[in-house]
C-alpha cells in the first residue's frame, strides 16, 4: 500500500504545534499512516540505515544482572515517611530519627525497628 504524501505532509506540519498535546498526537498518528502502509521510516525517506543492527554473537552469554545495593538507614526513613502506607503516628515519631541519623547517634535497636517498618511499610507495598 502507497502513502498519501500530501496528507503525511499536513500530519507532519501539525507537529510544529506549540500546543504539546497536537504535536505528539500529530507524530502518532503519521507513524501510524507510515505503519498501515507497510513501509518504515527510512523506506519512506529514502533513507539507508547509517549502521548495521546489532547482533550477539551465537555463543554470548548475556551479561549478569546486577545485584540491587541495599538501602541506606537514611533512605529507608525517607521512604517510610514519603510512603502513604506509613500510618501519620509512626511518621510523627519517625521524624526526628532524621536528625539522629545524619549525626550518627542511633542505636541499633532504633535501627532494627527502622527497617522493620520499612519492610512493614514499604517493602510489601512495592512487591503488590
Amino acid at each position: 500500500m502507497s502513502i498519501n504524501r500530501q496528507q503525511l505532509a499536513k500530519i507532519l506540519e501539525l507537529m510544529g504545534s506549540s500546543h504539546d498535546g497536537e504535536a505528539l498526537a500529530a507524530a502518532r498518528r503519521a507513524d501510524a499512516l507510515i505503519k498501515a502502509s507497510g513501509q518504515d521510516w527510512a523506506a519512506v525517506l529514502g533513507a539507508q540505515p547509517a549502521i548495521a543492527p546489532i547482533s550477539a554473537p551465537p555463543n554470548a552469554t548475556p551479561a549478569p544482572r546486577r545485584r540491587a545495593r541495599e538501602m541506606t538507614s537514611f533512605e529507608m526513613l525517607i521512604a517510610l515517611l514519603q510512603s502513604e502506607r506509613t500510618p501519620a503516628p509512626i511518621k510523627k515519631r519517625l521524624r526526628p530519627l532524621e536528625r539522629a541519623l545524619l549525626d550518627g547517634d542511633v542505636d541499633e535497636a532504633t535501627l532494627a525497628d527502622l527497617r522493620q517498618m520499612f519492610v512493614q511499610y514499604v517493602a510489601t507495598a512495592s512487591a503488590l
